[in-house]
């Protein structure tokens, strides 16, 4: 599944939670696919942002340093 398609479950889960009235038992269930979920999601990020650095590395020794899009002492000639 895509991270698209998993955040749009787990924002379904969570309005779920939030707005029904429901047994415990499957209140649990719910929240316990959420936070499956949730964890997905976090991998997912994980391997992005560690794709990200690899990609701004471009070849260069830069000593592993993370890009950071908001650094305004770096300029783009």
């Amino acid at each position: 599944m895509s991270f698209s398609k998993e955040i749009e479950t787990l924002q379904a889960i969570v309005k779920r939670l939030e707005s029904e009235p429901m047994p415990l038992e499957e209140a649990m269930e719910l929240f316990e696919e959420g936070m499956a979920k949730a964890q997905q999601c976090r991998a997912f990020l994980e391997q992005a942002r560690q794709k990200v650095i690899l990609l701004s590395e471009g070849g260069n020794d830069s000593g592993g340093t993370a890009w950071n899009p908001l650094n305004e002492e770096e300029t783009v000639s």
